[in-house]
């Protein structure tokens, strides 16, 4: 049987359609990160963060967002990057994870990117300074966001894993 021409169309539609994302894109020490837009609630200025004893370096505090206690985190410091001074850092993205709602201290809001999934390539190795095992992959963007066309797609999951229960071990 023959492919039905519709409208001067004899290739398969299936094959025009693309797969496209959106993504939250920030700046991070000039680098240009992106994180999947379903897992992004809100984007916040700084508020006031409460330090909280005996927690990892990267965990700067909690802050009550609208009657939540939300932990912050400083992004650059767990993923070891360099300049981890939080002085020039203004936003708060906050992030829905395995294990609740999350804080991000960024330095920029770039705002929100369509991207297709078949651009997405794998990570370099090392080559951006974050572990690639948090790293969804890398996309060369068709504009500049303030000089950078590469993002850098980070994966939630991957940094925001919820530790497995020991019961499940013990059978």
């Amino acid at each position: 049987m023959n492919d039905i021409e519709v409208l001067g169309l004899n290739e398969p539609l299936e094959d025009t359609y693309k797969e496209e994302k959106r993504v939250i894109a920030f700046l991070l020490n000039d680098e240009l990160i992106g994180i999947d837009i379903k897992n992004v609630t809100k984007i916040t200025k700084r508020l006031d963060i409460t330090p909280v004893p005996k927690t990892p370096e990267h965990i700067l505090g909690v802050m009550n967002l609208r009657g939540n206690i939300v932990p912050v985190v400083n992004l650059k410091k767990m993923l070891n990057l360099p300049k981890a001074d939080e002085s020039d850092q203004e936003f708060i993205l906050i992030i829905d994870s395995q294990i609740g709602n999350i804080g991000l201290l960024i330095d920029q809001v770039v705002g929100a990117i369509t991207i297709e999934e078949d651009e997405i390539q794998p990570a370099p190795i090392n080559s951006i300074g974050i572990d690639s095992k948090f790293i969804t992959g890398v996309i060369i963007t068709k504009e500049e966001y303030g000089d950078k066309n590469l993002l850098i797609l980070l994966n939630i999951d991957k940094l925001f894993v919820k530790e497995q229960e020991e019961s499940q071990n013990e059978s």
